[in-house]
């Protein structure tokens, strides 16, 4: 589903950047969100869409492009992926 590949997408970026010693609740997305729907196979409203719910539900907070995770585990079930 395409909320699964969003919410997936966006814990993906969450510990890439924790890896790599920045935080994994605050960036900014470096793909716009059409460059995020071709990378996803979906299309740019469907992204606009799903990252404005996930907002209006307090999973995040995102402006423009910056982006806070405001609930890491609901975005996780909503992915599908278990915490290790």
């Amino acid at each position: 589903r395409s909320e699964q590949l969003v919410a997936a997408f966006l814990l993906n970026i969450s510990q890439r950047l924790a890896a790599l010693g920045y935080s994994s609740y605050d960036f900014i997305l470096r793909m716009s969100r059409e460059e995020i729907g071709n990378y996803l196979g979906l299309t740019l409203e469907t992204v606009s869409r799903l990252l404005s719910r996930f907002a209006r539900e307090n999973l995040i907070r995102i402006k423009q492009r910056e982006v806070t995770i405001l609930d890491m585990d609901a975005l996780r079930e909503l992915s599908g992926l278990e915490r290790v």
